[in-house]
């Protein structure tokens, strides 16, 4: 591996907003070039990622040496990216699972064949779970073998975001390949909660048990009660807090910045509108008057756990971010105590985006960006485990002197919920 004195070199494929390149960043490495086909969501990666250049086209008509020739790396150490995955998403899935031959499924192709290409000695691939489950699991298993012809040996997890400290119940896969043969040191849990409601005492009972050392998740009010009061559809680019930090985890996401960005929802049409004041926090769409749901509910068994039109809780990690999650008829996605879908800016904090981090775009895109990118938190604990085994201090000494933030392996945890 060449001269890393600034940073290991890194290359963003499927780039979007910059989620991946954000945490990248901030771990120390130099993110020399993001690739995306959305133009919006590359105005606002080049906007963030002033050192590292755009390529805004298909990665299809992209070659190795076009992506060296761009970032001006003799070569790269690291490359990174989340390949399209909503074919694969069990988000808002009404029937089968989407083809095999969507193409939407198969990117993940150029991201093994530019891998080939450039040799970095490590990749970071991220994508929903469902990649794994497709097919009994034959997909994920072509998906593996598909890097594993260019000599890296791949492993895989799936984890919680929340786990990481984003206050958010994201699951993700991630997959982490190396032809230098060293072993990946998977980042250990810092925080620990419950997935399920009717498990929350559980997991808090056995947090204070057995795990003392992992501070319990960050909830949605850790992350978004400072910002001001919106009405719906209110909210502009450019505004001003109006109070200090209420959280460790608000200052962290405030930094030095003096400006707040994207607090802004959208107009909900008035039905939607008359239809959340029925519900109050921490319930759904099971507490409007049955005479008023749209008919499409009559075909909802009342038992059915479905978050539609629902108000999160204050004290839990939100729901999973979607690129539609200014649209309340579509999840748990109307503000606990005000009448609004959330503001482009919560669901950034959600994300665990800076408040420095400025999206472009009309609104719907700034949604689509944020709900698509890999939460920059998450990726930063990821790039900082890879840092580790770069320099070869991935071994157990290194992991023994860490060891009040981690989980004793021996310990076996409740079975997820």
């Amino acid at each position: 591996m060449g001269d890393m004195a600034d940073g290991p070199r890194t290359i963003d494929l499927f780039s979007g907003a910059g989620g991946l390149s954000e945490g990248f960043r901030q771990a120390g490495f130099r993110v020399g070039l993001g690739l995306d086909f959305d133009e919006e969501a590359c105005n606002t990666h080049a906007a963030n990622h002033p050192d590292a250049k755009v390529l805004c086209t298909d990665v299809r008509g992209v070659s190795g040496a076009d992506l060296l020739s761009e970032t001006g790396f003799g070569e790269v150490d690291v490359m990174i990216g989340g390949p399209s995955c909503q074919g694969f998403s069990t988000q808002g899935r009404r029937g089968a699972w989407a083809s095999e031959d969507d193409p939407r499924n198969l990117l993940y192709r150029e991201f093994a064949r530019l891998v080939g290409e450039l040799r970095p000695e490590w990749f970071l691939l991220e994508n929903v779970p469902g990649l794994l489950w497709f097919d009994r699991g034959s997909f994920g298993r072509r998906v593996f073998a598909a890097f594993e012809a260019h000599g890296y040996r791949v492993a895989h997890k799936i984890v919680l975001a929340a786990d990481y400290g984003v206050p958010q119940l994201r699951r993700r896969l991630l997959v982490v390949g190396t032809r230098t043969g060293a072993a990946f040191p998977w980042p250990r849990q810092t925080h620990m909660g419950a997935v399920r409601r009717d498990a929350i005492e559980l997991w808090e009972r056995r947090r204070q048990e057995k795990f003392p050392h992992l501070a319990p998740h960050r909830t949605l009010w850790d992350a978004i009660s400072d910002l001001p009061v919106l009405p719906d559809g209110g909210g502009e680019e450019e505004s001003r807090y109006r109070t200090m930090p209420q959280s460790e985890y608000q200052a962290l996401m405030r930094g030095e910045n003096s400006l707040l960005f994207d607090h802004q929802s959208p107009v909900l049409p008035q039905v939607h509108y008359d239809l959340i004041r029925h519900v109050r926090e921490g319930q759904t769409w099971r507490e409007i008057p049955v005479e008023l749901l749209p008919e499409r509910f009559a075909k909802i068994r009342r038992t059915d756990g479905t978050n539609l039109f629902a108000r999160p809780e204050r004290t839990r990690p939100s729901y999973t971010i979607i690129t539609q999650f200014g649209n309340v008829t579509t999840g748990a996605y109307t503000h606990p105590i005000q009448d609004r879908a959330f503001s482009a800016r919560e669901g950034a904090r959600i994300q665990s985006f800076p408040d420095s981090y400025r999206f472009y775009g009309n609104l719907t895109s700034k949604y689509r960006q944020i709900g698509n990118a890999v939460p920059p938190l998450l990726a930063r604990t990821m790039a900082e485990a890879l840092l580790l085994a770069i320099r070869g201090e991935s071994g157990e000494d290194v992991l023994a002197a860490k060891r009040d933030l981690l989980i004793p392996e021996q310990l076996e945890l409740p079975a997820a919920v």
